[in-house]
């Protein structure tokens, strides 16, 4: 996730399709999590697709990793911006959780039920959620780690052989804790194993690290991308085999609790990776530059943003529409609604922008004419 973009950005169309589809498919999904009954979410075939495409998180952190190595951005341009996106994360937390508690008064009970509480809340509870781990404290924590590892240690096999040992480690070091309150939540963020953290960085940083060793690669075979390509294909059928043959060694180990797999899940979903990001290369081969390609280039542009906006709107819409209450056909309906109101939010948000970069830069060209003068 890119919430600043860099003047050096090399463009590629893989991966502005790639998280441009990616956008489409969160907002079905989390709209699925937080509007669809029991019934719709497990014992639905609708539901069991939705779920399917919910996996795709790792998409997100490999083409993050990529997009990394082709930024050339700075150390400080990367510390800036990983605690940007903690910012952010929080800020996201306090939108969806807070106001709609606190402010709005429409959070229903059942959402609060959920975690076992009862209203009021407590202030430690409203902590709580203020403190959630999500892909934003996950992407921000590691641009930290990497940000140095990149100025430093820029090298293929450096982040090969990081992402392989946070991969190996993960389940090793799950639920690691400290006897210091103070480093208890820090703890969570990097080992967590319940669901106050979503995404701790054991294991999910190894995907960034992973997509900056594609990035690497990628960047020497720029002038062979058929060749790379095809490596590519190779190396998600081995993943994948290899993922389904330790998950089905050991299922609760490996791959039970998406949130909190192990190597076997990060193998397995690595591959469906690389798998579907062969396959883009492929469509993108036949889609020529048009609505659809800028279009998806908007979506990969405003991904950080247009993630806060749809969790805000869906976590506000439970006011309306209540906390896991529609059947399958009513959630269908509102996936496209949700939709439509996430990208009309970051259409007025980026005219605002807009607005205010135009209104500020005329008192600026202002002097400037009159010095001239």
């Amino acid at each position: 996730m890119e919430p600043l973009a860099s003047t050096k950005f090399q463009r590629v169309k893989e991966i502005d399709f790639g998280r441009g589809i990616a956008v489409f498919l969160m907002i079905f999904v989390h709209t699925l999590w937080m509007y669809a009954d029991a019934v719709t979410q497990y014992e639905s075939l609708f539901g069991h697709v939705i779920h399917t495409l919910g996996k795709g998180t790792s998409a997100f952190l490999v083409l993050m990793g990529m997009s990394l190595i082709l930024a050339h951005s700075s150390l400080k341009d990367n510390l800036v911006r990983a605690l940007l996106l903690l910012a952010l994360g929080y800020f996201m937390n306090f939108l969806k959780f807070i106001v709609p508690i606190s402010l709005f008064g429409t959070m229903p009970e059942s959402f609060i039920e959920a975690y076992g509480w009862n209203s009021p809340l407590e202030t430690w509870q409203y902590f709580y959620l203020l403190s959630t781990g999500d892909i934003l404290q996950l992407a921000g924590i590691s641009l930290l780690i990497i940000a140095v590892i990149k100025k430093y240690f820029d090298y293929g096999p450096v982040y090969f052989s990081l992402g392989l040992f946070i991969m190996l480690t993960s389940q090793w070091l799950r639920g690691l804790s400290s006897d210091i309150s103070e480093l208890q939540y820090l703890n969570r963020l990097l080992f967590s194993d319940h669901y106050q953290v979503y995404f701790p960085v054991f294991p999910w940083m190894s995907f960034i690290l992973f997509g900056m060793f594609m990035g690497k690669i990628y960047v020497r075979m720029r002038n062979q991308l058929e060749q790379f390509y095809h490596y590519t294909f190779i190396s998600a059928i081995i993943l994948i085999v290899l993922g389904f043959i330790l998950a089905y060694a050991n299922y609760e180990y490996h791959i039970a609790n998406f949130f909190h797999h192990g190597p076997g899940g990060t193998l397995y979903l690595m591959g469906i990776t690389l798998l579907l990001y062969w396959v883009i290369y492929r469509l993108v081969r036949f889609v020529q530059d048009g609505p659809i390609i800028k279009g998806l280039e908007y979506l990969s542009k405003n991904v950080t943003s247009l993630y806060i906006i749809q969790w805000t709107l869906i976590c506000w819409g439970m006011g309306i529409v209540g906390f896991q209450t529609l059947n399958a056909w009513q959630t269908l309906a509102m996936m496209p609604v949700m939709l439509c109101l996430t990208l009309l939010a970051q259409v007025a948000i980026n005219q605002c922008k807009s607005t205010i970069k135009r209104l500020m830069s005329k008192p600026i060209n202002h002097q400037q004419k009159s010095l001239k003068s």
